[in-house]
């Protein structure tokens, strides 16, 4: 709850600076003498653009955990772009370059679509938080979906220098966290494992790269 409650925040930031300005230039129009109809009628319109950008917000997330009760067809493009769309904003305050490598073609895989958008989004959690511990210079995440032979594949891989071989193989546990306390939960990625396992049939792996780690799903 505290990791969407941040990415709402950041999600808002923009258009509420957006719409104080809007308020501070109506403020000096009519201090001016300024304030006609036909700038009250773009100053309105403004902020109706801006306020409707923000319920979408809301029915964004509201959607997204909303649990699936049968599972569907669905384009897996389109599921992982809507991961990558409610975290983006914090990825940009955070100063990380999110690089994406997707398939030309639809791939289509049968599941649960949120729970599937909510496994990529613990992994894209988990990579961001890394590079911010690790203070890594031009932070990125890179996320290839592809297919090969009979299977979707997803690759999110980041710089943050790589998972510490002796607790590679742990990661994936319940309540394990290399967090300190109040700041992880140690359920991401065991919720992700079960979601991609159980839910959907796939498999997920992590191994280290040159640079950081890279998730497979």
């Amino acid at each position: 709850m505290g990791e969407m409650i941040g990415n709402i925040a950041h999600q808002w930031r923009q258009p509420l600076n957006a719409l104080g300005l809007v308020m501070q230039n109506m403020q000096f129009a009519y201090s001016m003498g300024d304030l006609d109809d036909k700038f009250m009628e773009r100053s309105i319109k403004k902020t109706n653009i801006l306020t409707s950008s923000m319920s979408k917000t809301i029915d964004d997330f509201r959607n997204f955990f909303k649990p699936n009760k049968t599972k569907e067809y669905f384009e897996i493009n389109k599921t992982v772009k809507k991961a990558i769309y409610l975290i983006e904003s914090t990825f940009e305050h955070s100063y990380i370059e999110i690089e994406k490598e997707f398939s030309k073609e639809d791939i289509e895989v049968y599941g649960y679509t949120n729970e599937f958008s909510q496994s990529i989004l613990n992994i894209l959690s988990n990579a961001k938080d890394a590079l911010i511990e690790k203070k890594v210079e031009d932070a990125k995440v890179k996320i290839r979906v592809y297919k090969d032979k009979n299977s979707a594949i997803v690759q999110i891989e980041d710089n943050a220098k790589g998972i510490s071989e002796d607790i590679k193989d742990k990661i994936f546990e319940p309540y394990f966290t290399t967090k300190e306390e109040g700041k992880g939960t140690g359920i991401g990625l065991y919720m992700t494992k079960t979601i991609i396992e159980n839910s959907m049939g796939g498999a997920i792996i992590v191994e280290n790269i040159n640079l950081g780690a890279c998730f497979t799903i």
